[in-house]
């Protein structure tokens, strides 16, 4: 069962609903703003057609989400945005965004905001509607980037440690997927009593996500990681893959181990 689409407030929205962008550790999407709450609905009623079209607004589907005196446009962005764009917001599945906000105001067509929104989009004669204005802008989309980033950089570490953890005690690869990347990991032990971690990676794969991958380990800099084949493991990489390999020292193994006993015990 696939998870919830979330809905992302654009800058703009922010700014008409006069909240400040919080640190980069609080996703947009879980802001609780009322109108950003109730527009993390639209999804799903979308799906379900029950979701209220916003009809002036033809050369896209644009919904309305209205919560008290509160209104916006809410809209699946990915059939306008360009490829670079597009891929960003795959990463993240960051196809729905809150793009405009404002008060009801519904006593005159001057005040009302999806009148507003008309005008906006006839700006260039009343047969002519774009409703580009609505799509996320650069600040958005940086904005997307550095959380991706932050999350990674929070996410990836703990969780390549123990598998490199999990191969060392079972002596079988251990890998994870991260986004459109397959991680694999392996340590091994030669004959006169080395110990090597291998790190491989296939599919597409970040070079931010590869260097966050090598530095994850304490005691180990980048300079301390050969490409492989090499003379440490001479590993033939499979198809497509990426290795890395290092040595490791026998208070680092003692270290992994002693963070895996620690998780698991802490799982119960």
């Amino acid at each position: 069962m696939h998870e919830p689409a979330l809905v992302r407030p654009t800058k703009r929205a922010l700014n008409e609903m006069d909240v400040p962008p919080p640190t980069l550790d609080i996703p947009l999407s879980e802001l609780e703003h009322p109108l950003v709450v109730r527009a993390q609905s639209l999804p799903m009623l979308a799906s379900d057609n029950a979701a209220e079209r916003i009809r002036s607004l033809t050369d896209r589907v644009w919904f309305k989400v209205k919560t008290g005196s509160w209104r916006g446009a809410v809209g699946d962005v990915r059939a306008g945005v360009d490829e670079h764009t597009r891929a960003l917001l795959d990463a993240d599945d960051a196809w729905w965004w809150l793009a405009a906000a404002g008060p009801r105001q519904n006593d005159s067509p001057q005040r009302d905001f999806y009148a507003r929104l008309d005008v906006e989009a006839h700006a260039s004669g009343p047969n002519s509607c774009s409703s580009d204005f609505l799509l996320p802008a650069r600040w958005d989309l940086r904005r997307l980037e550095a959380e991706l980033a932050l999350a990674l950089s929070t996410a990836i570490p703990p969780v390549v440690r123990r598998a490199a953890a999990m191969s060392m005690r079972h002596g079988e690869v251990h890998g994870f997927t991260a986004g459109p990347t397959d991680v694999r990991v392996r340590i091994r032990m030669l004959d006169d009593g080395q110990v090597y971690l291998a790190i491989g990676s296939t599919g597409v794969t970040d070079p931010k996500l590869f260097a966050l991958l090598l530095s994850a380990f304490d005691g180990l800099t980048a300079d301390d990681w050969l490409p492989e084949p090499g003379p440490n493991l001479n590993l033939d990489p499979a198809p497509g893959e990426i290795l890395w390999s290092t040595m490791l020292s026998p208070v680092a193994q003692k270290s992994l181990l002693d963070e895996l006993d620690a998780g698991l015990r802490a799982d119960g």
